[in-house]
């Protein structure tokens, strides 16, 4: 009698303590290297989406422009009754139809009915519980800027005056693309189109700028050397304070977005990107110095009059801030911007040749 001996094979089916830690480590080290990439990416990620947004609200200034032979002016939104506070509205109001919002826009123009409650065309922009004031629109929003938490919807793209910064509430005449009341037509452009900012950024650059307030109640010589404006502050660039004692606005810039007022919605091409901002007086739509700003690092997305954008580095020649900001005079007149190539894009009919950029 024979036996015969089977030979049996265990087959492994899971890894053993000693290989699931080795696989968990190596998981580990790979997570640590591939980290610091998302961050690199992530940042430029964001800045094309910002890009994108004010490529977007161009070519809704360009549409219009299109349709009505000149482009929408900071403070020209007419209500059908002469009613309301339409002279404060900016011009993200009249470009809402052609960004896709003409819902918005119909309540806005013609009056609506919100919860029982009738609103008439172009309210005050303090109206409670009036829903277009509150809507949120992302293209109004950089994506590296926290969401709205106020009771009115932000924005974080104001429009360009150039290097005005006297007689902002009554201009007399064009030196940016917007002033006022006054609008613009392309042939005004005598820099050329792709030469001229039109829109950027105003937003907050970081947590600690408290929303971007401006400094109130300064006295007219920032007018005459906004460099006095420096002395407001602990720093420069990313990382300046205010001092002790200087008082700020109640609200931020861009802190409504269908406000176009001076402090709100506007910048000029003064002091360098990422500067702060000061007012002669309290009044919203006071003279004063209103810089362009914004959270991405190294400088500010700016759109051009032909709808293209580029990126503008915070350390861009801005000439000499303490020369005197252009009298309305020399702005009729069409002088040079005395802020280097920062003034020269911001300007219309200056005659600046931008060769270094």
């Amino acid at each position: 009698m024979s036996v015969n001996f089977r030979k049996f094979s265990m087959k492994r089916n899971g890894l053993t303590l000693i290989e699931l830690l080795f696989s968990i480590a190596i998981i580990v080290v790979l997570v640590a290297l591939l980290l610091p990439a998302i961050h690199v990416t992530h940042g430029p990620a964001k800045r094309v989406v910002c890009q994108s947004n004010l490529r977007q609200i161009v070519l809704g200034m360009t549409n219009y422009q299109s349709a009505h032979l000149h482009f929408p002016s900071l403070r020209g939104v007419k209500g059908f009754d002469g009613v309301g506070s339409s002279d404060q509205l900016g011009p993200l109001v009249e470009i809402l139809p052609y960004l896709d919002e003409n819902e918005r826009f119909e309540k806005i123009a013609k009056g609506c009915v919100i919860r029982n409650k009738q609103y008439p065309p172009f309210p005050t922009l303090s109206t409670p519980g009036y829903d277009p004031w509150t809507q949120q629109s992302s293209i109004f929003q950089c994506p590296n800027v926290s969401a709205s938490t106020s009771k009115f919807a932000k924005t974080h793209y104001g429009f360009c005056i150039g290097d005005r910064a006297r007689n902002l509430a009554a201009p007399k005449s064009l030196r940016g693309c917007f002033a006022g009341s006054l609008v613009l037509s392309f042939d005004q452009i005598d820099d050329g189109s792709s030469n001229t900012i039109m829109a950027g950024e105003i937003g907050a650059r970081n947590k600690a700028s408290r929303e971007n307030l401006w400094a109130v109640s300064q006295p007219a010589s920032i007018l005459e050397s906004p460099v006095e404006c420096f002395e407001l502050v602990d720093g420069t660039g990313d990382n300046w304070r205010f001092v002790s004692g200087v008082p700020l606005s109640s609200v931020g810039r861009g802190s409504h977005w269908a406000d176009g007022r001076a402090a709100i919605g506007v910048f000029n091409t003064i002091l360098p990107p990422k500067s702060l901002s000061a007012s002669v007086g309290t009044a919203v739509d006071a003279d004063g110095i209103y810089s362009a700003s914004g959270p991405h690092e190294g400088g500010i997305n700016m759109a051009r009059a032909d709808g293209s954008v580029f990126f503008v580095a915070s350390d861009i020649d801005a000439g000499d801030s303490s020369n005197a900001t252009p009298t309305e005079e020399e702005m009729s007149a069409g002088v040079p911007s005395p802020y280097g190539v920062w003034g020269a894009f911001g300007t219309i009919d200056g005659g600046e040749v931008v060769t270094n950029f």
